[in-house]
């Protein structure tokens, strides 16, 4: 059934598949702020909603541009979402219509090329675009809202490539992050392996800091600040390196003399993202992906890929040390567990964001049995259900044929109208 109904919605484009069957108002609808999913990615060029009730997932509208990878979004207030497009230099604007549960493009703008990653400024006035494809950086001006966006800069990645011939024989910048104390972007640059710090004081947006990870060919993906929550200024700089399935820890210090501010780096550790007891069944293709860290500040989730083993995994660590500490010297990292993601390819992972307890993380895998899998996490040892079979989930037939999974999956506060 899911099937056909995803094939409808492509055939006639930008359509809700069916209206939330809530409390209807005899004289007028009413809407109400719900915690929603956003979906997005894949060769469908899919961008869905879905609820989720703690037991089921209901995906309540769909939007498809054939030819377009979506493969990351970024939601803004009120129900603005803005999506990159792998396939080409376009990033879109979209307003979830809440009468129709439909996405409506609002505004299609050109940038770079193969644009992989959207965050804000501490405003969300500005919105940064690390583009992948074209080993370059955008900033956008955002502040339009729904009248929308005007590329401001283009910041090219020139740093040495690592040594990596297949994976890094250009630049890559796959992230920039903002720091919790609003002022820097950090990107990381898979090609070069690198981490260039943005200093947007004044709008500027000047690259201030170049830092090149200490293990070669690591390929730096994602990453996390620490804390994660709690603090004005970070600490720390988690960052997933994806070509050598790494997790690199380091300190953070920002500096501001008077004449210009700098976000500085001290190498701590280095950690593999899988059970050292337990390798990956092919270490040679094996590709780490998302980290997320808990809004408690002890845990991290690490997303593993192409292992080789039957399905791909989420890793599970410890933060210790850390909590309490005046610097970032002392934070570590503990591996304690690794479960499967239900399926393959888990490009992203989240945290649901329905309560403080961060009680459900959302998995989404490109390909292998399950597109989408909401696995349940203790809030008190932060551990994960191990039996992926039992958790629910969407098929990933539900989005398409093998590989055309979901590559994005954010809870998000959507208004509906019920």
């Amino acid at each position: 059934m899911w099937s056909s109904l995803f094939a409808w919605a492509a055939a006639t484009g930008n359509l809700a598949l069916r209206h939330l069957s809530l409390r209807q108002d005899a004289d007028a609808a009413t809407t109400s702020t719900e915690p929603v999913l956003l979906i997005g990615g894949g060769p469908s060029g899919t961008i869905a909603a879905a609820t989720f009730d703690g037991t089921t997932f209901d995906i309540i509208a769909n939007n498809t541009l054939p030819g377009t990878s979506p493969s990351w979004l970024l939601y803004k207030d009120p129900n603005l979402v803005y999506a990159v497009d792998e396939n080409s230099n376009s990033t879109r604007l979209f307003q979830f219509d809440a009468t129709t549960n439909a996405f409506d493009l609002l505004h299609e703008e050109q940038g770079s090329q193969g644009v992989v990653y959207l965050s804000f400024n501490l405003d969300a006035t500005r919105m940064v675009g690390a583009a992948y494809g074209a080993g370059q950086v955008d900033v956008w001006d955002v502040s339009a809202g729904a009248g929308g966006l005007t590329l401001l800069k283009q910041i090219a990645s020139d740093d040495p490539l690592g040594p990596n011939a297949a994976r890094q024989e250009a630049p890559h910048p796959h992230q920039a992050l903002l720091d919790p104390s609003g002022r820097f972007f950090v990107v990381n640059d898979l090609g070069t392996d690198t981490l260039l710090v943005l200093d947007t004081r004044d709008d500027a947006f000047a690259v201030v800091n170049r830092v090149r990870v200490p293990d070669a060919g690591c390929g730096p993906r994602h990453a996390a600040f620490f804390p994660a929550t709690g603090a004005d200024v970070p600490t720390n700089y988690l960052v997933v390196c994806e070509l050598l399935s790494l997790v690199e820890v380091f300190a953070l210090n920002i500096t501001d003399d008077g004449d210009g501010g700098n976000l500085t780096f001290q190498h701590l550790q280095s950690i593999s993202t899988f059970d050292p007891l337990q390798p990956p069944a092919n270490a040679s293709t094996a590709t780490a992906a998302e980290i997320v860290v808990s809004a408690d500040n002890q845990h991290a989730y690490v997303s593993n890929r192409n292992t080789g083993n039957a399905t791909d995994s989420v890793a599970h660590f410890g933060l210790t040390g850390a909590i309490g500490a005046t610097s970032g010297d002392a934070l570590v990292l503990t591996f304690v567990e690794t479960i499967s993601s239900g399926g393959l390819q888990p490009r992203m992972v989240s945290l649901s964001t329905t309560d403080g307890s961060e009680a459900l993380l959302f998995a989404a895998n490109q390909d292998g049995a399950a597109g989408l899998l909401a696995i349940a996490r203790d809030s008190t040892s932060g551990n994960l259900t191990a039996d992926a079979a039992s958790a629910p989930s969407v098929p990933l037939s539900v989005f398409g044929p093998a590989g055309n999974g979901p590559q994005y999956v954010q809870q998000v506060p959507i208004v509906l109208t019920s």
